[in-house]
């Protein structure tokens, strides 16, 4: 009764002060997500702490779909295929390499390549089904595949180990492949249920990856208990709250005020790395991350013009597809 009545006052509020403090939110969950990866993997090794952590976010997810529909739960082949195909792109192949990137750069540097997502997502609608490309979104795809080359290229006192830069851009465009796949399938319907699955998936995946690389053998019980607080902050922080409150903020914000996340979350990333983690910052990575910063500006822009020219089917397919593109974001 006390959560209803809460939840009953926060409709009551004004909705730009709701729209604000979502805003807050999410910038807060996927800035401090980079950094909360950081801490998990220098005590856990990469499958292991990612594939934990989607598979209690899938379970936690399942259940309370499974709940919700009093316990009869029903799911089409076609959506378990596709649902299970995603996940993989989503939280193995994508989130996976953020995780495992985390080991070697920078908290901030990994934000900001996984904020290529957008950047990968309409250059592979623009392939895949001809979605039209406005200008100032094909200056966005070059600036940001500028950006990264800058970044990833080795060279004297870069500060960026080129490999693991690289497998987060290649996982950042598997997410975002995952997410055109969504976006054109619709499969997403109920978000929920279908959000479970896919991290259930890609989580189960993840574990059985560190069962056969060995990962298992080389963790410590010391170590697994000074992962733990950063283990829990993604799974409800980054996660349960983040993802859901995404999602409503898509639904009830114009687009590109949700889409500020793509390059927010880095500035986030930047501060408490270097405050929480104490990560040197090089003038080669504040060249880089600007010039990525202007790209991703550049796609949501372009978003944002485009938005009052669709059909409202149209606009929700849009808002779907953006929305996926941030949710590593945890």
């Amino acid at each position: 009764m006390e959560f209803k009545q809460s939840l009953d006052r926060i409709r009551r509020l004004p909705t730009s002060i709701v729209i604000a403090a979502a805003l807050l939110t999410i910038w807060l969950a996927q800035g401090s997500t980079f950094v909360a990866l950081k801490v998990g993997v220098a005590a856990v090794p990469p499958f292991l702490l990612s594939g934990a952590r989607f598979m209690v976010v899938g379970l936690t997810l399942l259940l309370w779909s499974a709940w919700r529909a009093q316990w009869h739960l029903t799911i089409t082949r076609r959506e378990a295929v596709l649902a299970s195909a995603t996940g993989a792109g989503f939280f193995f192949a994508g989130q996976w390499s953020a995780t495992c990137a985390s080991q070697f750069l920078p908290a901030v540097i990994v934000a900001l390549l996984n904020s290529t997502m957008p950047l990968w997502a309409l250059l592979l609608s623009r392939l895949a089904v001809r979605t039209p490309l406005r200008i100032t979104a094909l200056f966005g795809i070059v600036a940001g595949f500028v950006g990264v080359t800058f970044l990833a290229w080795p060279g004297a006192n870069s500060g960026i180990t080129p490999a693991p830069a690289i497998a987060v851009v290649v996982g950042s465009a598997c997410w975002a492949g995952s997410a055109v796949v969504v976006n054109r399938t619709g499969i997403g319907r109920r978000p929920v249920l279908i959000t479970g699955l896919q991290t259930f998936v890609g989580g189960a995946l993840q574990l059985m990856a560190a069962v056969v690389t060995g990962e298992l053998a080389h963790i410590a019980p010391q170590a697994v208990v000074t992962a733990v607080p950063a283990f829990i902050y993604l799974i409800i922080v980054s996660s349960l709250v983040g993802f859901p409150v995404l999602t409503w903020l898509l639904s009830q914000a114009r687009l590109e005020i949700a889409n500020t996340s793509a390059f927010v979350a880095p500035a986030i990333a930047l501060g408490l790395g270097a405050l929480l983690l104490r990560e040197q910052i090089t003038p080669r990575m504040l060249g880089g991350v600007a010039v990525i910063l202007v790209g991703v500006v550049l796609i949501v822009w372009s978003g944002g013009r485009k938005r009052s020219k669709p059909a409202a089917s149209e606009h929700h397919a849009i808002k779907t597809l953006e929305g996926r593109q941030r949710g590593v974001y945890g």
